[in-house]
């Protein structure tokens, strides 16, 4: 069945972590850069990779939001894609940029900007060969790559769709994960910028105060592409049920992120003495949260993969049954052992995020 993950960061995989992802994993497992900087913290160390184009294929991961990710910050032991100006945020930006648009070019992935493209992607999947190419909706996870207001259409020329306004800390237009406070006044004109040209707003990386002043000010398309519930596991990045209702009511879609951060109760993002460097929970902890947003919902419509697999992290803490992104087909099998139809399944892989 079609897979849509609706967040990877595969430009920054493959720029930060050197890593080939037109090769295979086993491939690249074996030619990992051993001076790469290795440490105890899961989250100082890319880890061993679970994410390439050919294991997407073979998984039937067909389609994915991938992001534009560069941000503002303080260097620190969680600052892996941070700089120190906007200058160059936008300049790594244009460098992610410029690797799908080399992917794109040897047919290794389609970049899809229209609904009859993405129509196009979702049809060539229904019967793939070896070399279909993946589709790729852009996203940005920090808008700190876009200089301003002025900045947005260009953003949306080459296929911009979506954005997290925020990352870790404070940013260039307000706070995220890991920080206590709200959006910037230089938020505003953007929001209204991404209004004008129909860019969604990403609340994955809001701070609490972050995420209800967007909404209370936007009124456009909103999702959360990697989360999961704060019922289930404490800390600021997850999300609340109050959030969770608020999202699935404007017809948003959250996706699963399939990492131990999301998934262990006793593993408190706020609170990194809590922070193990290997992973102890299966993919069956996903379905817990799945479970919770569709008790919480009355229905599975607003469920979808945002795995955010090798997004700063390897298959050490990625679900203890997950060895790469090709074992999402199995999380599949996992919904219908607890009870799941056809037609939810269905909406989970793909469907509900070709709405959205």
């Amino acid at each position: 069945m079609l897979i849509i993950d609706g967040h990877l960061d595969m430009a920054f995989n493959a720029l930060f972590n050197r890593r080939d992802l037109t090769q295979p994993v086993d491939i690249l497992r074996g030619r990992e850069d051993l001076l790469v900087p290795r440490s105890a913290h899961p989250f100082n160390s890319p880890g061993t990779v679970t994410v390439s184009l050919p294991e997407m294929r073979r998984g039937h991961v067909g389609i994915m939001l991938s992001t534009i990710m560069s941000r503002i910050g303080v260097p620190g032991p969680r600052a892996h894609n941070a700089v120190r100006t906007q200058a160059a945020a936008y300049a790594r930006g244009q460098s992610h940029l410029a690797y799908y648009r080399a992917l794109e070019r040897v047919g290794e992935i389609t970049c899809i900007t229209t609904i009859d493209e993405l129509d196009a992607c979702v049809t060539a999947w229904q019967d793939p060969t070896p070399k279909t190419p993946i589709g790729l909706i852009l996203t940005m996870e920090s808008a700190d790559s876009i200089l301003g207001p002025d900045c947005v259409q260009e953003w949306w020329d080459v296929g911009l769709r979506s954005v997290c306004l925020t990352h870790f800390g404070a940013n260039t237009y307000g706070h995220g994960t890991g920080s206590v406070g709200g959006l910037y006044s230089l938020a505003y004109p953007l929001m209204d910028a991404f209004q004008d040209v129909g860019i969604a707003i990403d609340l994955s990386h809001a701070a609490d105060l972050t995420f209800w002043q967007i909404l209370d000010y936007w009124d456009g398309p909103v999702h959360a592409s990697h989360c999961t519930c704060r019922a289930l596991v404490p800390g600021q990045r997850h999300l609340s049920d109050d959030m969770i209702t608020a999202i699935t009511e404007r017809g948003g879609v959250i996706g699963m992120a399939f990492a131990e951060a999301w998934l262990n109760p006793q593993w408190n993002w706020d609170d990194p003495k809590t922070h193990t460097a290997t992973a102890t929970r299966s993919m069956k902890a996903v379905a817990e949260h799945v479970d919770h947003i569709c008790q919480l919902t009355g229905n599975c419509d607003h469920v979808a993969f945002g795995t955010d697999l090798d997004g700063g992290f390897g298959r050490e803490i990625a679900p203890t049954d997950c060895n790469s992104i090709a074992d999402l087909q199995k999380f599949l099998d996992i919904l219908k052992q607890q009870g799941y139809t056809s037609e939810d399944i269905t909406k989970i892989a793909h469907e509900n995020l070709l709405r959205f």
